[in-house]
């Protein structure tokens, strides 16, 4: 080993040690992390391991961007080196870190130190201090620092390792991509027939614009198909070992690229507003299950978990200068509407339509509006009430029980019943739009549940 190799090696390390010391001193209320490969010998940076490092480091980025004021990455002898400076204690952060190399596929790979500043110096959290095992070794499970001292391991069978471990990911992360695409195509498909099921009752369709004067057929197929890619995102970030919470900040962050997206496709017309909040936290429900091997009714409970501070988002809505309607319905009325449904987990979809429907001889159009009409029955839907009243609200939900029990959509009568309330709707400009992204939503989970989850 050249002893100008080791000299430089150490000297990169110096340096990087004073950066981080630079950092501290001016973010003294702020947890750092560092980020570096675990890997052996002094040339430690090659493609795989500035990849590792990179996925790392992006995976941070992605699920914890709120709590961090600054990043950077450089590269030096050490290989490629990341530092992240958040807004938190550092006791939180070293736990989010250790999950990271205990749970993540790549987390033995690499080293995540992480530093606070007291008594006028910067300190290491070590895991002992949180009464954490040591981290165990690659190959053998054993304590990784006694194998690293006794050299237990040659140099190649640990990057044999790195190898092997880096083509597991590559294969996992295809996979991830292949379902995600998948499942966006479900919702795709349950956002179409939905905006296809005919008669609706004042909503959109391929054969009327229901109560509608900005919308129609075409402009929903348009919003569907621009907001598909960014269901897919929501997807992929949510097959992981995050808390359903993290995952919850990711999609709506994507959420908010995607209602962009959506007005842009219908020129600034709301189409799938809600539609993109609903399919959203479902899709990435669905995921979490699917990576957890749960069952298809624990996606309800994952739902519960991912939201459960969703009704903050009512919070000093007095202070407020521009309301959306979900929020003045919410300041006025008390409707919880949209964030109450996903709060309880979407109970009414699980409990009601998913139970009742999943069995059924119904297919195609004939199941959709039948759903449609449950749904009308139960539902407190806020578009109805915002559009007109909570009296119109009560009507159209006596409106959907009458035809429940006259067969809705099984008998002549309740055929008649329907078409004579489209009619009626269309005039009185009533349009049941919470219940229409509830109906995609149940054809989207009957999907699944019959596609992926059948057990």
């Amino acid at each position: 080993m050249n002893t100008d190799s080791i000299q430089a090696f150490l000297m990169d390390r110096e340096k990087r040690v004073y950066n981080q010391e630079k950092l501290m001193e001016k973010n003294k209320d702020k947890t750092l992390v560092t980020i570096r490969i675990n890997y052996p010998g002094l040339e430690k940076s090659n493609y795989i391991t500035d990849d590792i490092v990179n996925i790392i480091y992006s995976d941070i980025m992605t699920y914890h961007k709120k709590y961090i004021v600054y990043n950077d990455k450089y590269k030096n002898r050490e290989g490629l080196v990341c530092h992240l400076l958040f807004r938190a204690d550092f006791v939180s952060i070293k736990k989010l870190m250790i999950e990271i190399e205990e749970k993540h596929i790549l987390g033995r790979c690499i080293d995540i130190d992480v530093y606070t500043y007291k008594n006028d110096k910067i300190i290491g959290i070590s895991r002992s201090d949180l009464y954490k095992a040591p981290r165990k070794c690659f190959i053998c499970d054993l304590d990784a620092k006694i194998c690293s001292r006794a050299q237990t391991h040659s140099i190649d069978e640990i990057k044999k390792y790195f190898d092997e471990l880096y083509k597991r990911y590559k294969k996992k992360q295809e996979f991830i991509e292949d379902i995600s695409y998948n499942i966006s195509q479900l919702a795709l498909k349950a956002m179409i027939s939905e905006v296809s099921t005919f008669p609706s009752f004042g909503l959109v369709s391929p054969i009327s614009d229901g109560s509608h004067k900005d919308m129609n057929y075409y402009t929903f197929l348009n919003s569907s198909m621009a907001i598909t890619p960014y269901l897919k995102e929501m997807a992929k970030f949510s097959y992981t070992y995050k808390s359903p919470q993290y995952i919850f900040d990711i999609i709506r962050n994507i959420g908010l690229e995607c209602e962009e997206k959506m007005l842009e496709a219908t020129n600034n017309v709301n189409t799938h507003k809600g539609m993109i909040f609903l399919m959203g936290i479902c899709i990435s429900a669905t995921m979490k299950a699917i990576y957890e091997d749960k069952n298809f009714y624990d996606i309800k409970d994952i739902i519960k978990v991912m939201t459960e501070d969703i009704l903050d988002d009512f919070k000093d809505l007095n202070l407020k200068k521009e309301l959306t309607h979900g929020e003045k319905l919410y300041l006025y009325h008390r409707f919880t509407g949209i964030r109450g449904q996903v709060k309880d987990g979407l109970s009414v979809v699980f409990d009601n339509i998913i139970k009742e429907y999943e069995n059924t001889t119904l297919d195609g159009n004939n199941l959709y509006t039948q759903i449609l009409i449950h749904l009308m029955s139960v539902v407190e839907d806020s578009t109805v009430v915002y559009r007109q009243d909570i009296q119109t609200l009560r009507k159209v939900q006596s409106d959907a029980k009458d035809l429940l029990k006259i067969g809705g959509v099984n008998t002549v009568e309740g055929k008649n019943r329907i078409e004579k309330l489209e009619k009626e709707y269309i005039q009185e400009n009533i349009s049941p739009g919470g219940c229409a992204d509830l109906l995609a939503v149940s054809i989207f989970l009957l999907d699944i549940k019959n596609k992926y989850m059948n057990r």
